[in-house]
């Protein structure tokens, strides 16, 4: 498997994956193309596609397009310069885009966020006044719930950028997602999991969608590296998105756990369609074959009532 800009030119017998740049983004998409390569006989090579995303004098509140680290993505693979894109499935919006499918879900990585703190202090044992650095309104607003007397700062980059700033003291503690750092090797990085009770984790978080043209003849070999368990996990917190009709500063959580044929779907919703906060827990069984309908009615029946006035 090679690397090359966006627009080098190679043999068309070689699939060229799209990804960002980042080193997560190319950690990941390596890790996919291996699996890819397995199932489909074919040579693989990464593509790096600069985002919107990646572009920090833009701000994630107000970005050009809806997803921001995914737009430029898809637009080189409906345009036929890529076969295949890799995304982070919490990049994703909730509406499908014509003439795209995501064609596997493979297995999940941690689905968790992590406290990474320069004095190796976990959430509860931060003194009062201490900055955290996040600039998502899910986790801001969870830790000004569960930790009134901590001041958040906003903070962008890269896992790599993110972690600097703790260690110089720009800010005493970060979190930022699990699954990118134990990807990254960053493991020993982790101050503290945090309990999902207390920050609900982003919906598809540390899952990872494969896209590939709807009318591409490949999708289906492609599709045997989806993950059944990641799939139906993916399919209710994703289906909470749709329901509650998220934007990409509506802080929400969603967070489901599959033992056997019982899913438990947690969410969380803030300062969204009236709601100034709402906390739902609720659990099905499912149906045994192909139970993704399930999941989704589940995903559903949360977000009505997520929505919910009281």
């Amino acid at each position: 498997m090679s690397q090359t800009p966006q627009g080098a030119s190679g043999d068309r017998r070689v699939l060229k994956i799209g990804t960002r740049g980042s080193r997560l983004a190319r950690s990941q998409s390596a890790m996919t193309a291996a699996l890819i390569e397995q199932v489909t006989g074919l040579p693989t090579e990464l593509v790096i596609v600069h985002t919107d995303g990646d572009d920090l004098s833009i701000p994630l509140s107000a970005p050009p397009r809806p997803g921001a680290f995914v737009a430029r993505l898809r637009d080189v693979l409906l345009d036929g310069e890529v076969d295949i894109a890799v995304h982070s499935f919490k990049d994703l919006p909730f509406a499908p885009m014509p003439g795209l499918s995501v064609v596997a879900v493979p297995q999940r990585a941690a689905a968790l966020d992590a406290l990474v703190s320069r004095d190796a202090l976990g959430l509860d044992e931060l003194p009062a006044g201490s900055k955290v650095g996040t600039s998502s309104p899910r986790r801001a607003s969870a830790l000004l719930r569960y930790r009134d007397d901590l001041e958040i700062v906003p903070i962008r980059g890269n896992v790599d950028t993110r972690i600097r700033k703790v260690r110089e003291g720009r800010v005493d503690a970060a979190v930022l997602a699990a699954a990118g750092l134990e990807r990254l090797g960053l493991h020993d990085e982790i101050t503290e999991l945090i309990d999902p009770k207390v920050i609900v984790p982003a919906p598809a978080q540390g899952a990872l969608a494969v896209e590939m043209r709807t009318d591409d003849p490949l999708a289906a070999t492609v599709a045997q590296i989806n993950d059944h368990d990641t799939r139906i996990q993916v399919a209710a917190e994703r289906q909470v998105l749709t329901g509650v009709q998220a934007t990409c500063t509506t802080a929400i959580g969603a967070h489901s756990v599959l033992q056997g044929y019982s899913l438990t779907l947690m969410a969380d919703l803030t300062d969204h369609m009236g709601v100034a906060h709402a906390h739902v827990a609720r659990t099905i069984g499912l149906r045994r074959g192909d139970p993704t309908d399930d999941a989704r009615a589940l995903g559903e029946s949360v977000a009505e009532q997520l929505l919910e006035r009281p």
